[in-house]
């Protein structure tokens, strides 16, 4: 009986753990750009017990359990009114990729923010003016 309440008590917990914001996380935004990030999450878990009786017949019973997770960047996706772009992160530390993702999600930013402003600056202003 104590086995079934600690699988079901590391069971419940696990799933608790386990969401959509688990592996797509709180997006952030840029200048008009939703940066997205995705993980990838490892979930383990295990438990065991027994009970038993000594030669004088005193009874006991044990048991334990543990689990572990590992929540893993592999992914950014990058929306824009214009596209969907999915930066991966492969082979290298998740700080390395970023390190070399976020300059061109700056640039693109930045590019996009100029574009804006050369668009306001082009257009007529409200009280008839040029």
């Amino acid at each position: 009986m104590i086995v079934e309440q600690l699988l079901k008590s590391i069971t419940e917990e696990i799933a608790d753990m386990i969401s959509t914001k688990t592996v797509i996380g709180e997006h952030i935004t840029i200048d008009g750009r939703t940066i997205i990030p995705v993980t990838k999450v490892c979930f383990g878990f295990g438990s065991g017990g027994g009970e038993g009786k000594m030669k004088e017949g005193e009874g006991g019973t044990g048991g334990g359990g543990g689990g572990g997770a590992s929540i893993q960047p592999i992914a950014f996706l990058v929306v824009t009114p214009e596209e969907v772009q999915l930066l991966t992160i492969k082979g290298k530390g998740a700080i390395s990729q970023l390190a070399e993702v976020m300059p061109e999600i700056m640039e693109k930013c930045k590019c996009m923010s100029e574009d804006e402003k050369k668009k306001e600056s082009s257009e007529p202003s409200e009280t008839g003016e040029t």
